[in-house]
């Protein structure tokens, strides 16, 4: 018998912990009253095993990514939007900031591009003439619905966030998506916070500006209870600065997901973006 159980962890240890202490139990009493020798050879496979475990985790990667006054130009050149699909399609969801022309028809080149993805835009927002939009892509099993909080009655915002609900085989996932203003960071996180959603798994990623001299997140106490994953020693720019504009932060809930995150560099240079992608991978409980 001791010489069966070194099997028995290996054997467990192939299809997961959770799968062998759902059957250590049952496996043990077998060996005790068959009166099984220790040299005699088991055939015992992985599906035998598996077949009791109800659930599978699986992980799912986030991003977003401020594509720095993305519009008609950049979607004219082949070699940017390139970059842009490759490394966009590392993500199973992935938002991007700043597009700019008045049409939209920067985001729909591109999403032309991306295949097995769907999408969504938000409005048109700024307080300028300078206006932005917000995209998100997402792999087509996912289903997605979003809410623009643009026009904001109390112009809290130059750019007000969107929410985003998914839906990942029963998962549930609400993100928010903001691009602050430089000059505004602390007053716009603030607001913010008191309409973010804190039941369930929530998320809040962008260029939030949310370093440097616009924002000091260890003096600041806006999102004090949520887990910035991108943290301050980051540096998410692609230009001369050293600082974390770009985050990721999650509530609690979220978190207990968190399975690892990071800014995404290769081939990002300047002509690109001057911002990296930043990304977050999270464990998904999928029913069988």
């Amino acid at each position: 018998m001791k010489k069966l159980l070194p099997i028995l962890l290996a054997l467990g240890l192939s299809v997961g912990e959770y799968c062998l202490f759902q059957n250590r139990d049952s496996l043990l009493d077998f060996f005790k009253h068959e009166h099984i020798s220790e040299n005699m050879e088991i055939p015992i496979t992985t599906s035998d095993i598996s077949q009791n475990c109800s659930a599978t985790t699986s992980t799912i990667k986030l991003a977003n990514w401020n594509l720095q006054i993305f519009g008609d130009s950049k979607a004219s050149k082949p070699e940017i939007m390139n970059v842009y699909v490759n490394t966009l399609t590392n993500y199973d969801i992935a938002f991007v900031q700043e597009i700019r022309d008045s049409d939209g028809s920067s985001f729909s080149n591109l999403c032309s591009i991306l295949t097995n993805y769907d999408n969504k835009i938000s409005s048109r927002a700024g307080r300028s003439s300078s206006k932005e939009q917000y995209g998100v892509i997402y792999k087509k099993s996912i289903k997605a619905e979003m809410k623009d909080y643009n026009p904001d009655a109390q112009d809290r915002w130059e750019r007000p966030p969107t929410a985003v609900d998914f839906n990942i085989n029963g998962y549930r996932l609400k993100v928010y998506n903001i691009h602050t203003k430089p000059g505004d960071v602390k007053s716009e996180l603030s607001s913010l916070e008191q309409i973010v959603s804190t039941n369930g798994n929530v998320i809040i990623l962008g260029d939030l500006n949310a370093d440097g001299n616009y924002y000091n997140p260890i003096d600041n106490t806006e999102l004090d209870g949520w887990n910035w994953v991108i943290g301050n020693d980051e540096d998410t720019t692609s230009s001369e600065t050293d600082c974390a504009y770009d985050r990721i932060i999650m509530n609690a809930d979220a978190y207990q997901e968190y399975s690892t995150s990071g800014v995404f560099k290769a081939g990002i240079i300047k002509d690109i973006s001057d911002h990296y992608p930043v990304w977050v991978e999270i464990r998904v409980n999928k029913s069988q």
